[in-house]
Formats: C-alpha cells, structure tokens, sequence
C-alpha cells in the first residue's frame, strides 16, 4: 500500500502545497481521515487510467470536512482550484478534478472517470462485516453531536440508500440492535476549561460517546462564557432542575460522568448521589479524577483570574 510520503512527493512534484495532507489529522475525524486517502489513492493507482486528474480529485475531495456542514464537497473543490492556480494544469482538467470531487457529494458518477473515482471512495462498502463495523464506528464518532435518537434512523436510512446489493443488510441490522455505550457529562461549566476537557477525554476512552450536558446551578451563575471550538464536534445539550429529570428526559439509557479534582469533591458527590439515588435508583454514576497538573483549576478560579487577564492559560480554543 501507498504511503504519505508518495503522496507529498507527487503534490510537490505537481506544484501543489502538502497543507492539505494536514487537514486529515482533524481531530474530529474518525473516518476521512489519512487511513481513507491512502486507500483511494492505493486503489486508483492500480487502474491504467490513473493520472493526475484521479491523484487530485483524492487528495481534495475531503480536504474540507465538517460534519455539521453541508457544502463540504463545494469548499474542497474551491480550495482545489484556489491552491491549482499556480499549478501547470490546464483549465480542463481543473474543471475535470473539480467535477470529480463534487460528484462524490451524490456519489452519482457523471462520466466514465467518475464512476472509477466514486467506486474507489465507496470502497468500504464492500469490505466484510468486521470492517463494516469499524467503519460505522468511525461515522458514529464523526457524528456525535446528533442526539442517538435521530441519528440511529438516520444512518438506517443512508444505509439502506446505499445498500443496492444487499450487501449492507448485516450492517443495517447491527446499527438497528446497537445500543452504543453513552455518557453524559454534566457541569454547569462557566467556563468549561482544560480541567474539565482532561476529564472529558478519559470519559471517551471508555464510553462510545459522551454528551455534554450544561446544567443551570441555583447556587451559580448563569453561564457566560462562549462554547470552545474544540468540543463543538460533540452533542451539547443544556438542562435545568433535577439531574435525574434530565437522564429520564433522554430516552435510552445513559451513564452520568461526574469530574472530581480532590478528595473534597469526592465528598461532596458522594453526598450529590445519597439524593440522586433516592430520587433514581437505577441511575449510572461514574467518577473519574482529572490528572494532578489540572486539580487546581476550577471555573470560579478562572473567573477571578479574568479580572486581572491572568486566566487565558486554563481556557481551550
């Protein structure tokens, strides 16, 4: 198989930048990722057609990629033709690569290079089940900001769109019966800071997704402070009143993940969940203690800190 390395070697050797090659380690990618460009372009490089219109409509066809977006296909193809203009490449075959990479959007091939193309992307679609598994993890990930209860007849639905073979009735039947490990992370997080991200982080080493739930404490402020960029990729939900109210709201069954920095916020949890209990008895409850460099940091901490412009250090991006 092909590695990075042919990859940077061929853009530069076309006149291209390797910054693109960077935007597949997104860290919201679970599946678009390097792994599924160096199999394209593996793929494409056995055929005798392929050429330089195949070997960039790969490398740009996901370059741009946000779940949560849309028009993916239509901003890879532009950043295509903005980074092709110092190229050698003649003005057909960029709009060659352009349409190649938009047809990926329907996957509906509009010439005979296309339908090489689109088979190559599609390609998982015809691995064994085991691989198909892997791969409905990797777009689970992709998309946990959708709410389980949308996203499980959703991905059913684009399955079944797919499915013209019946090759997919296996992994149709899995998404339909899974009942994926779920965590809900619950704080008032004002701001939510590198103390709670550690403890996010550990959460999601053990759960298959984790909610972010931001609560309305009667004993704090409301919140103020903006979202990070670095967990919108995550399902955040807000909530307020009884904990136990919320978990019931959900619809499926849930794990709650409480952060602990000390043996003080032990304590104080422990008597949370005397409560919580009564009021639920069949609720899940999990601690995890964040990693010492981050015990000290606490929201009301960093809101004193910004009064003085001392608390950038403690915040995400």
């Amino acid at each position: 198989m092909l590695d990075i390395n042919y990859i940077s070697n061929r853009l530069t050797q076309l006149g291209f930048s390797t910054s693109v090659l960077k935007r597949y380690d997104e860290t919201h990618r679970y599946y678009h990722t390097t792994e599924h460009l160096l199999d394209i372009v593996s793929q494409l490089s056995k055929l005798d057609s392929f050429d330089d219109e195949l070997f960039l409509a790969a490398v740009y066809h996901d370059a741009i990629y946000n779940p949560q977006a849309s028009d993916n296909e239509e901003k890879s193809a532009n950043l295509f033709l903005e980074e092709a203009k110092s190229s050698a490449l003649s003005k057909p075959q960029k709009d060659a690569i352009y349409q190649l990479i938009i047809d990926t959007k329907t996957h509906q091939a509009s010439s005979d290079k296309s339908k090489l193309f689109v088979k190559a992307d599609l390609n998982i679609l015809n691995q064994p089940l085991s691989k198909l598994i892997e791969y409905e993890h990797q777009i689970f990930k992709e998309f946990q900001f959708v709410d389980y209860k949308v996203y499980q007849p959703k991905r059913i639905e684009v399955l079944k769109g797919l499915n013209s073979n019946g090759k997919l009735d296996a992994l149709i039947e899995y998404v339909a019966s899974r009942k994926p490990l779920i965590g809900v992370f619950c704080g008032s997080f004002n701001p939510f800071h590198k103390g709670h991200y550690n403890i996010l982080t550990k959460a999601e080493r053990i759960f298959d997704k984790v909610i972010i739930s931001f609560g309305k404490n009667p004993d704090k402020p409301g919140r103020t402070w903006d979202i990070p960029n670095s967990i919108k990729n995550r399902q955040l939900t807000e909530y307020s009143g009884l904990i136990t109210d919320f978990v019931e709201s959900l619809g499926y069954d849930v794990v709650v993940v409480k952060g602990l920095r000390n043996s003080t916020d032990f304590q104080f949890e422990q008597n949370q969940y005397r409560y919580i209990q009564e009021l639920m008895p069949k609720i899940k409850i999990i601690n995890i203690f964040c990693d010492k460099e981050f015990e000290h940091i606490s929201s009301s901490g960093i809101r004193t800190l910004e009064k003085f412009d001392k608390h950038k250090s403690y915040l995400l991006d």
